[in-house]
């Protein structure tokens, strides 16, 4: 079947490549979850991109909220009205609903729309109060959109936050698009968009998140993000790390591709190591990040200055970059996807993530957790890009996430700090290096001008 492509951004991905054409789609919400804003954009995006005119029936809002609405994002609503490419009503819910009336036929006629949206379609309860007669009039209301051959978006406040409730609309139409737009610890809130039916065609399920800015919204899906394999699996290329003794512990360095946590508590050397692999990568010519979520870039670079590595000048020769975001400001499915163009974009093949609970912290659902995780390193192997994730721990604190992570990724590094004989002493754990062989143990690290040397021993450290 006929497929129409919405044009929002990240969200025609999540049905294959668009919707049936002729669908009904219900979109439901709180307040501010971001409803209107999908609805306009999905009839704007047709006229103007698909050469799809379209129709904006509204029961609540004037047409000159909605023009300034959709400037705000870059829409000029009123320029495709003057090109007869769309259409803005505003109107009552008795006109359309009336059974003689012939309405929407006429209207939809004068602009020859292909698509629709109506805000709301919860205007239709205020005057129908009988359960069953409101049912046969929306009923007759869809039929009505299908026999004009109109792709159209219903939107509906949600009425309930308990996700084992269903409206009786949800069983009348081919697609169910729910937004959630919920609070997290204090911080600010987050969107996301959640495709709870969609009759006859597949989908990507769970929750994606989304966001609206200029120039509309942004879906951040990452199911297509992956790629297939790719026929045999060739012998693994190993990435030397350039830390005196390590490559020695990893037989050579780790597997390409590699996603390694650096775990340990504070001063145990996380952040060194994580430098460090990146300016001995740059001195071989390959290109690393760091992506640091709370530290800005001059304090990074200030603190590889105690070393003997130049960070400034393989900055300054695009060896290496460095890319600061708060975390208060990250989201992580836009991280994960956003991550593609930018290892792309600069030829990456190392990258540590400082820090990885800096990232995660705003997940709690385990499940939620494990599944991004999943993306995320298998989209940075996919990248052949090899990665650290520096991760803080603190002594006697259980960490959930932390046993989630050690069971996702490839590697495990765990550095310590133990006092011997009242000497202060840092030790390092090749814990976990999957699919390829390693010393077990721990094992004697220092730091010193020329930055990390492990001493590798037989058995570890005794």
């Amino acid at each position: 079947m006929l497929k129409v492509r919405t044009g929002i951004s990240g969200f025609d991905e999540l049905f294959y490549g668009g919707i049936l054409a002729g669908s009904m789609v219900l979109v439901e919400g709180i307040p501010g979850a971001g409803k209107t804003t999908l609805g306009i954009e999905f009839v704007y995006r047709g006229a103007k991109d698909f050469g799809e005119n379209g129709l904006i029936l509204t029961f609540e809002q004037f047409p000159e909220s909605l023009y300034r609405d959709a400037c705000s994002l870059g829409w000029d609503l009123q320029q495709l009205e003057k090109e007869n490419r769309l259409r803005v009503v505003c109107t009552s819910p008795e006109v359309v609903l009336e059974p003689e009336s012939r309405f929407l036929e006429q209207i939809a006629g004068e602009v020859r729309a292909k698509r629709l949206v109506v805000d709301s379609v919860s205007h239709f309860r205020q005057v129908i109060s009988n359960p069953l007669k409101l049912r046969q009039a929306v009923y007759a209301f869809g039929n009505g959109l299908r026999r004009l051959g109109l792709t159209s978006f219903l939107l509906k406040e949600q009425e309930s936050d308990d996700e084992k409730l269903h409206s009786f609309e949800e069983f009348l139409v081919d697609v169910v698009v729910r937004l959630h737009y919920g609070e997290r610890d204090g911080l600010q809130r987050r969107r996301a968009l959640e495709i709870v039916k969609s009759r006859g065609q597949p989908h990507f399920s769970g929750r994606h998140s989304f966001q609206i800015k200029e120039g509309g919204i942004h879906v951040y899906s990452l199911r297509p993000l992956l790629k297939e394999p790719q026929g045999t699996l060739a012998p693994e290329r190993r990435v030397k790390t350039g830390i005196r003794g390590l490559d020695e512990l990893l037989r050579g360095g780790f597997p390409e591709g590699a996603g390694v946590v650096v775990a340990g508590e504070a001063g145990t050397g996380k952040s060194v190591l994580g430098t460090e692999y990146l300016v001995k990568g740059a001195l071989c010519r390959e290109k690393g990040c760091y992506i640091s979520l709370e530290e800005p870039p001059e304090r990074i670079i200030a603190r590889s200055a105690s070393f003997s590595w130049n960070l400034s000048a393989l900055i300054d020769q695009n060896l290496v970059q460095i890319f600061y975001t708060p975390f208060v400001d990250v989201n992580i499915d836009q991280f994960i996807a956003e991550i593609r163009g930018l290892i792309g974009r600069h030829r990456i093949r190392r990258l540590v993530l400082d820090s990885l609970p800096a990232l995660i912290s705003g997940v709690q659902d385990a499940a939620a957790l494990r599944e991004k995780l999943f993306f995320l390193l298998a989209y940075l192997k996919n990248l052949d890009c090899t990665s650290l994730f520096l991760y803080p721990t603190v002594v006697g604190q259980e960490d959930r996430q932390f046993g989630i992570v050690q069971s996702l990724v490839q590697g495990s590094i765990i550095l310590k700090s133990i006092l011997f004989h009242n000497r202060r002493m840092r030790l390092l754990e090749l814990y976990k290096m999957r699919g390829t062989a390693h010393a077990t143990g721990n094992h004697l690290m220092e730091i010193t001008e020329d930055g990390v040397q492990v001493f590798p021993r037989p058995g570890g450290w005794q």
